[in-house]
């Protein structure tokens, strides 16, 4: 499940999308402007409430991750256009409404938006050192839009996160390398614009050139600059191929971060023109949010997607075509698939519940549609078990398609590498999941073939020793994806302890679901969620010196009390009295399996007569037997 976020003053949108491109599931937006919150629904759906800032109760807001708020507007004079820093003393200001909300609801974290002066404001201080006292770190830098992005805009805003978590605070990221700004040119709306953008009083103009570029006011005159920057009484100008008109709607929007497809309502222009101006960059917003939560929810996320992304290209490139990752901005695909004479566009999601399954699938249908031209075939690929009835309605209300998690297993069988590593990633046991042809069906019809070269075979060509233990740790993980997969998720390799002193060599989590006897046994009994797994390429077997420092990885508190040490030969008489002794003393169970054993849990598989974890459970079953006192 996506963090949750909660967006306060949400405006016309661009904190909004800047979240929800981020990967956050937005629980509720506050917009008080009705104008507003017609354009927000339009664009973006979900629980809109009609409350600004001010207006709003602490506990009308739900309990979510993040509280997000635009200070820009609420700090702003309808008439000026300067900053209100104190208009009635801090008692009465936003600034002291943010912090009784942030104190009410106490957030992991939150996000503020302000005018880049506002850390100078004696307001500012006394909001920190409120906020301070109730437990947050608070870091604060004012971000520029161009350096950022690459837009040719003259815009900074103040940017401020604080966090309660322990031992972490956020740090803003560097600017990237961008190179040179993006050409003026690009900006250029491609619809057709009203008449009123064009007309324009030329004794105003001051042109010293005819390329390409902004004019914006300056005292009397407008004037040709290389970046735009607002003004609220004179809209910017921008000439391409000696053509002059006025900044449409359209056109600011876009150099705010929209995409090009956003729907605005425009029969209030001067409204409209005064919202953007105020709005944030939503992909300054998004850049900051990219690196908002650190934390291990959002390192795992992000961990999720990257290894979904390469299994199921991993897929594609087995099937030949071209494939390219999406670079357009406005789009919310992640890869370009040609095959044959076919462009696919497929967008990749994988949610850790099923928790409004049915709700993300049709906002994210809903979106894909958006940029969805006639005769486009996108396909939404989703790692998760997805009902025909909500495909039915992705497909009929919004013209895509979706292949879940069962379509993928119909897929994947070609290629068994490709299915066990699929398995293996998956949170949920895919026992009862029966495989299913997708539709479409883009490719060939496949010819289920094995692999070129067998697992059994890798694993026999590997020489015992220290030279090849990296080769033998890699198949050894290969080989229990493939006879464990269904049991077990996470397979995190080569982890430190904290202090740095020991590393085991693979930790996976038992997955939900996963109610056979030996996984139901370690769990109840062993207390036991995580399994530690070391792999020892000994010519000979191995010791209880083996025995001993595979001990110290388990512990109960951090519900890691069972481990399985794969080695060439096994264990020998010293190192199993030492496992016995380690069961009996400590309760701490480690199990050793040789090769043989290794090979064994194959056949097993390959002959689907018994679950794979049956022989793990006769293991058990001997050893707890023969466990003298």
């Amino acid at each position: 499940m996506n963090n949750t976020v909660a967006i306060i003053e949400a405006g016309i949108g661009a904190m909004s999308l800047g979240f929800l491109e981020a990967g956050f599931q937005i629980k509720e937006f506050f917009v008080k402007d009705r104008k507003a919150i017609e354009i927000h629904r339009k664009n973006i759906g979900g629980k809109i409430c009609e409350r600004g800032l001010m207006e709003l109760m602490p506990e009308e807001i739900s309990d979510v991750d993040v509280i997000a708020i635009d200070l820009m507007q609420v700090f702003t004079s309808k008439n000026s256009g300067k900053s209100e820093f104190e208009p009635h003393g801090f008692n009465e200001t936003p600034l002291k409404k943010t912090a009784e909300i942030i104190k009410w609801k106490r957030p992991h974290m939150f996000f503020l938006v302000m005018q880049k002066g506002m850390h100078k404001n004696p307001m500012w201080s006394g909001f920190c050192d409120e906020i301070c006292q109730t437990g947050y770190n608070i870091t604060w830098r004012v971000l520029s839009s161009r350096e950022i992005t690459g837009f040719p805009v003259r815009e900074e805003q103040l940017y401020a996160i604080g966090s309660r978590i322990p031992d972490y605070q956020y740090e803003f990221p560097g600017y990237r390398d961008l190179g040179i700004t993006i050409p003026v040119h690009k900006f250029i709306s491609d619809m057709e614009e009203d008449g009123w953008y064009y007309r324009i009083n030329r004794d105003e103009i001051s042109e010293e050139s005819k390329e390409d570029s902004f004019l914006c006011w300056r005292k009397d005159k407008y004037v040709e600059q290389p970046y735009v920057g607002w003004n609220l009484i004179k809209i910017p100008l921008i000439r391409v191929n000696g053509i002059i008109h006025r900044l449409s709607h359209k056109e600011m929007a876009v150099l705010k971060g929209f995409p090009k497809n956003y729907d605005m309502n425009r029969s209030n222009r001067a409204w409209l023109y005064r919202m953007l101006v105020y709005a944030p960059n939503v992909q300054v917003v998004k850049y900051a949010a990219d690196h908002l939560t650190q934390t291990p929810l959002r390192k795992q996320q992000i961990a999720d997607y990257r290894e979904f992304e390469q299994i199921f290209s991993s897929y594609l490139q087995q099937k030949g075509g071209e494939i390219k990752n999406s670079t357009e901005q406005d789009m919310d695909w992640d890869i370009v698939y040609t095959y044959k004479d076919s462009t696919v566009y497929f967008a990749l999601k994988f949610y850790s519940s099923n928790f409004s399954m049915r709700e993300n699938l049709c906002k994210a249908s809903e979106r894909l549609s958006k940029g969805k031209k006639e005769g486009d075939c996108i396909i939404l690929v989703v790692a998760n078990i997805v009902s025909e009835e909500v495909k039915e309605l992705c497909k009929s209300e919004y013209g895509i398609n979706i292949w879940d998690a069962g379509n993928l297993l119909w897929l994947f069988r070609e290629f068994t590498r490709i299915e066990n590593e699929f398995v293996a990633f998956l949170n949920y046991s895919t026992e009862v999941i029966e495989p299913q042809k997708p539709e479409p069906y883009i490719f060939d019809e496949i010819e289920i073939r094995t692999e070129d070269e067998s697992l059994k075979e890798k694993l026999l060509k590997i020489k015992p020793g220290t030279e090849q233990w990296q080769q033998y740790e890699k198949v050894c993980i290969e080989i229990l994806k493939y006879v464990l997969g269904d049991y077990l998720t996470l397979w995190y390799a080569q982890e430190n302890t904290d202090n740095g002193m020991y590393r085991f060599d693979l930790c996976c989590k038992v997955k939900a679901g996963a109610n056979q006897d030996f996984f139901d046994t370690v769990q109840q009994y062993f207390n036991t969620k995580y399994i530690v797994f070391e792999f020892k390429n000994h010519s000979e077997k191995i010791t209880q010196k083996e025995i001993y420092t595979t001990e110290k990885y388990l512990y109960e508190k951090a519900l890691r009390r069972v481990a399985i040490i794969i080695s060439r030969k096994g264990a020998d008489e010293n190192a199993l009295a030492a496992v016995r002794g380690s069961l009996r003393e400590s309760g701490k169970l480690i199990l050793c399996l040789s090769d043989r054993d290794i090979l064994e849990l194959m056949e097993i598989k390959e002959r689907n007569e018994q679950p794979t974890e049956a022989f793990l459970g006769a293991m058990l079953d001997d050893l707890l037997i023969h466990l003298e006192k």
